[in-house]
């Protein structure tokens, strides 16, 4: 007989670093426990795909390569997918009848919230009809467009999540994601939360194109490079920045063409990689602490959760810069600290959300996204 209460999680973040898995089970209470997790790497020549389909160019540059390449990213994603669930439930001795449904996020190769162009879309791709094949069981996928259509930005969609998880003990806490893109969920009366900017995705592109490695390890690059302060300044200035919430953002907005950009604008050198990896490092700090010292609601603790909580450098710099706050010393700290692995948070957000799709709950706040009310997100496969 098929459980009730335990879902499967997927995802691949702005990161593309890999796919994550968790199982966790819904209580009749509504909270959530995390029961195990696993990630995988994604097989190298579809993550370079996914990366050139991420990759934001002018529509007169575009070719039918482009939904050729489309196409075939959706079918193998889907079949990555699907393998990798089967193997995580065969690992953890779980029968595919006791799980209730599959919640896949799949991988965004573009985000275009309201605000940037007249036509505001976005777009993940994992085919879940392959998914919901190979596996045998429901699988729910398309959740952010439902959002949009109601006229919200569809991102980000882990703050509901995040205050089951942890709002009964820390009611007023923030969570913090360092992604490829930096999110942030408050609690209080009403769930708010919005994308902050840049997390690791700049450092990560910036790395990749000067030391042809994905990632700078625990900051250890960043680390001996000194920040440029008129850079940073003049990084800080971007107008995302200042802008209110709701917003959402992506690597479509903050990559390496953005960088260059604004430098050349300001005549600006970029020549000092290593200064330059440390700046980026600062702005992802920096963003973080300002866009929460505007919005923030003054909270209790700050959960870190995501890769960016694995980078040295950057959560130095992260307590440091919010000693603006006049936080205390234990103000940040890893969602390890409070009892939950920060690797298995989103993958477990689109499990609950598929339990919030198989029960006809919303799974949008509206404080979060902007929509015009709370609505059901997701399509059923």
């Amino acid at each position: 007989m098929t459980s009730t209460n335990l879902y499967v999680g997927c995802m691949t973040g702005t990161s593309v670093d890999g796919l994550d898995l968790a199982l966790i089970e819904v209580n009749t209470d509504g909270t959530v426990d995390i029961l195990a997790a696993d990630s995988t790497p994604l097989p190298e020549p579809l993550r370079k795909d996914l990366l050139t389909l991420g990759q934001a160019i002018q529509p007169s540059l575009a070719t039918i390569n482009d939904i050729d390449l489309m196409g075939a990213c959706d079918r193998d994603l889907g079949y990555v997918t699907a393998k990798a669930i089967n193997t995580f439930l065969s690992n953890l001795n779980r029968n595919p009848k006791s799980i209730r449904g599959i919640g896949s996020h799949g991988q965004t190769i573009r985000h275009r919230p309201p605000g940037n162009q007249q036509s505001p879309f976005t777009l993940q791709i994992g085919d879940p009809n392959i998914i919901a094949e190979l596996t045998q069981i429901t699988t729910v996928a398309d959740f952010r467009r439902r959002d949009m259509a109601a006229g919200g930005h569809g991102a980000p969609l882990v703050p509901r999540f995040h205050q089951a998880l942890f709002g009964i003990n820390t009611p007023d806490a923030c969570i913090l994601n360092i992604g490829g893109i930096s999110n942030v969920s408050l609690f209080g009366a009403n769930v708010t939360g919005f994308d902050t900017g840049p997390g690791n995705g700049l450092m990560d592109q910036w790395c990749q194109q000067h030391l042809s490695i994905p990632f700078d390890k625990q900051g250890d690059w960043a680390a001996q490079g000194e920040v440029d302060e008129i850079l940073l300044k003049t990084l800080l200035s971007d107008p995302y920045f200042s802008a209110p919430p709701p917003k959402s953002t992506g690597r479509e907005y903050f990559n390496l063409q953005w960088l260059e950009t604004r430098a050349q604008q300001h005549n600006l050198s970029l020549a000092a990689a290593q200064d330059v990896q440390a700046t980026l490092t600062q702005l992802t700090a920096s963003s973080i602490v300002n866009a929460l010292a505007t919005w923030g609601n003054d909270p209790s603790a700050l959960i870190v959760c995501g890769g960016g909580r694995h980078n040295t450098d950057l959560m130095r710099r992260l307590k440091r810069t919010a000693e603006k706050l006049k936080a205390p010393p234990d103000f940040i700290e890893p969602s390890e600290h409070w009892g939950v692995d920060g690797d298995a948070i989103e993958a477990a957000a689109f499990a609950w959300l598929a339990h919030r799709r198989l029960n006809n709950l919303p799974g949008n706040a509206v404080g979060v996204t902007g929509a015009e009310g709370e609505r059901v997100l997701g399509a059923i496969y």
